[in-house]
Order: C-alpha cells, then sequence, then structure tokens
C-alpha cells in the first residue's frame, strides 16, 4: 500500500533538504553556524539568514572568474595582460567559445584578433580580408550549411567556410579568424560535426601541418569535371601549385584557421555537448568598459603598420608528451592537480580525459615561455585556476543531491588554491539551491 505523506511531513522534509544544501555551502565558504535541533522554527531561522548572508554576496559572485578584455591588442603578450588568457587559448587549441551576456564583445575580440593581423594585402575597402562571421542558424541541422552539397544535376554547391578555408590556403602565413556567431542556436556537434573530427586530425609531417579533408581530393576532381568554372570561382585557375595541392589531398584544415564562436547564456541556445567541450576553451566575459572607444579612436579597429605574425598566435604543440617533456616539474604539478581533480568528480558524468590533461599541459607550458620557462608555482596555479573554468566547470550540468555532492567535494578541494574558479562554483551552487539546477551556463 503507497504510504501517505502529509503536508506537514513534506513540508518539513523540505525545509531540511533546503538547510542541508544551504549548510553544506556555508561550510565551505567558512560562514557555518550551528546546527539547528531539527525544529521547524530554527530551521526557518537558519534559511532565512543564510539567504540574507547569499543576496549580499550573490551581486558580486562570477564576476572576477571571467575576464575583461578592456586594453588594447598586445604587440607582446605579458602574463599580466588582459588579452594573455585568450591569446594563450588559441595557442593551446585554435578553437575557442566567448560567452557572457548580449553586448559583451564576444564577438568584438574576434574583429579585433583579425584586423590586429591582417597585411596590407588582406586589407579590403577598410575592413580585415582575414576574417568571416557565420551566423549560426536554428534550422543547421546537419554538415551541408558548412562544406556544401551536391545537386541533383550533379553540380556541388560550395559554402562561404569551404571559400573561406581555399582564401586561408592561399595567405598561409597569415592568421584567418571564422567567427561563428551565436554557435550554439543549433547543435554544434551536428553543423560541425566534419570539423570537429578534423581537428584531432592535425599532426606535423615534414614541418608542415597537416590533417584529415572536409573534401577529399577524388571527390574534388568529380566535381571539376562537371563544372569547369570551379577553379576560376575559387582564383586558382593560374595556382597550379594549391590547385594540385587540392586534387591530391583534398581540402583540408588550413594551419592558419582559428575558430571563435560566442554564446549567450539563455534559454535560446542548446547546451554544448561533451564532445564540443572537450575540443574548445570557454572564455566568460563578465565585465563591459563603457568607456571602449568613447574617450579615444578605437585603435584595435586600424590596421597596424606591423601585423601581428602568425607564430605569435598559433602554436606548434599538438599532444600533451611535447609540453611534459618541456619541464617534467612544471607536468608533475600539473597532472598531480588534474588526478585530484578528477578523483572529486568519480561519481558524475562531469569526468574528463586525455584531452583535457593534453590541453592543461599545453596551455601551462605556453604561459611558462612567458618566464623564459623557469619553474614558478605560483604561475602554473594560475594557469591550473584559468583551466577549471575554461575546460572543466563548463562541464558541470545537472540536479539532484549526488550533483550537489560533487559539487560540494570540489568546492573542498579548490578553496585554497583556484579563487576564480571556487567564486564561479560558489555561484553555480548558490543558483542551484535557488534554481535547483546546478550548470556553469545558467
Amino acid at each position: 500500500m503507497r504510504n501517505i505523506i502529509s503536508s506537514k511531513t513534506a513540508i518539513k522534509s523540505l525545509k531540511e533538504r533546503r538547510y542541508r544544501a544551504y549548510k553544506t555551502e556555508d561550510e565551505i565558504l567558512g560562514l557555518d553556524k550551528q546546527s539547528p535541533e531539527g525544529k521547524i522554527g530554527d530551521i526557518d531561522e537558519s534559511i532565512a539568514s543564510n539567504k540574507l548572508v547569499k543576496k549580499k554576496r550573490s551581486a558580486k559572485k562570477g564576476v572576477k572568474s571571467g575576464i575583461t578584455l578592456s586594453s588594447t591588442f598586445p604587440n607582446n603578450v605579458d602574463f599580466n595582460h588582459p588579452y594573455r588568457q585568450a591569446l594563450m587559448a588559441i595557442k593551446t587549441k585554435p578553437f575557442i567559445v566567448m560567452t557572457g551576456m548580449c553586448g559583451t564583445g564576444k564577438s568584438r575580440f574576434a574583429r579585433i584578433l583579425a584586423y590586429q593581423t591582417c597585411p596590407k594585402k588582406l586589407q579590403e575597402a577598410g575592413r580585415a580580408g582575414n576574417f568571416l562571421m557565420l551566423s549560426v542558424q536554428t534550422e543547421w541541422l546537419a554538415n551541408d550549411e558548412i562544406i556544401g552539397w551536391l545537386s541533383n544535376q550533379g553540380i556541388y554547391y560550395f559554402t562561404t567556410f569551404i571559400e573561406f578555408l581555399i582564401k586561408a590556403w592561399k595567405h598561409v602565413d597569415t592568421p584567418f579568424i571564422l567567427c561563428l556567431d551565436e554557435m550554439n542556436l543549433a547543435k554544434v556537434e551536428q553543423y560541425f560535426a566534419d570539423f570537429l573530427s578534423i581537428l584531432e586530425t592535425r599532426r606535423w609531417i615534414n614541418d608542415e601541418l597537416v590533417s584529415d579533408a572536409f573534401i577529399s581530393g577524388e571527390k574534388l576532381k568529380f566535381y571539376a569535371e562537371r563544372d569547369q568554372n570551379i577553379w576560376t570561382r575559387f582564383g586558382l585557375k593560374l595556382d597550379d601549385r594549391l590547385r594540385n595541392r587540392f586534387l591530391t589531398n583534398g581540402i583540408t584544415l588550413p594551419p592558419n584557421l582559428i575558430v571563435i564562436g560566442t554564446a549567450n547564456m539563455d534559454e535560446n541556445g542548446h547546451t554544448f555537448s561533451m564532445k564540443v567541450l572537450d575540443r574548445i576553451s570557454v572564455l566568460e566575459l563578465t565585465e563591459i568598459d563603457f568607456y571602449s572607444g568613447i574617450k579615444s579612436d578605437d585603435a584595435d579597429f586600424k590596421f597596424p603598420i606591423n601585423p601581428i605574425s602568425l607564430d605569435t598566435i598559433m602554436g606548434r604543440l599538438l599532444y600533451g608528451k611535447e609540453a611534459y617533456e618541456l619541464s617534467q616539474k612544471n607536468g608533475d604539478l600539473i597532472i598531480s592537480e588534474l588526478q585530484a581533480i578528477d578523483k572529486m568528480l568519480t561519481k558524475s558524468h562531469f569526468r574528463f580525459g586525455y584531452r583535457i590533461r593534453d590541453a592543461a599541459l599545453i596551455y601551462c607550458a605556453y604561459n611558462s615561455k612567458l618566464y623564459k620557462n623557469q619553474y614558478n608555482e605560483e604561475i602554473i596555479y594560475k594557469c591550473l585556476d584559468e583551466i577549471l573554468l575554461m575546460k572543466i566547470l563548463p562541464r558541470i550540468n545537472g540536479s539532484g543531491e549526488a550533483v550537489i555532492e560533487v559539487v560540494s567535494n570540489l568546492l573542498h578541494l579548490i578553496k585554497h588554491k583556484y579563487p576564480r574558479s571556487f567564486e564561479r562554483l560558489s555561484y553555480m551552487l548558490y543558483q542551484g539551491q535557488e534554481h535547483s539546477f546546478i550548470s556553469f551556463w545558467q
């Protein structure tokens, strides 16, 4: 027979669970008070007290955990420059996602990067010819909008994306910036599936970065036989070298391509799958410089006399082993910390694998170069704090007591080591208590 629970008992149970949730965070934040004796009135008073404390704190939560791009673009990056984290993330893997509320300058960063790296030969009527913005549409359900499609007449329709790749191959010494605006309006793992897979095939052969192809050489030859104007449209009619390269290797990932996505944290966007989160670095913009472009000319949107070089923006490291061998002392500290973090996630589906390990090793290696590869434990911990924010916390998305337990355990671990991640995770726990769902993306 089904047990009948009185409304009074149900309310008491709900309040007790709510109290335990609030008490968990207070223990972590060092605000724990004596536990009530179990009386409903005491629990009500404790919850009210906790709410008051959290209301005063919540306005500041999560602000310092993000980044602010309020400075001019640097010619030389130092560790304290506001752009350093974003640039080192690109150097680690040229696929990042800028998040935050509307109007914080997410796509602006991609445009600035294009202007600051654009040589004179690619300056097109005041625009950066090495920049392309694709506005993602909700109806993008497959890869057709990215790599094209074959018509019933046997004619292949190449997309703006493929044409941009070909243009990047023509100017392989210049960074080419693709901005996927509002990229989570559709499911990234569906429309961008080819890119996600091909990105992982990059490898160095004879000092050349190669990858698998978006369109194979055999298919390209087949399409060219049915469309005599294909090479003219691509601007390759007189470029035997590049034309032969495509017919042999296919249209592959250019070594100078950087993809920067933007994503709004609202109900209109899809959540990112683990496949996507494994490959991206998430950078959250939390503050706006309202004086930007007001008190002085916006120099970031002026072409520099000496554009920033490809080597400054892009990195050569592809595997964690390469980064580990640069400094085993740094590597051992990084791996030890990652093991401890992963242990806290054991009872969840938020765990991570070798891609994030490699990303952490490579990211820390590039940042260490700013200190001439000298061992600096403080720098490593700051970089791991950023790795948590960019690669690990975005994986946390769920509800229930098991998720609260995982988040609470992780908070205990990072409390004194990773201040920015601690602040962001505390905010997530606070939001979870209010909305019964814990997520980086709320």
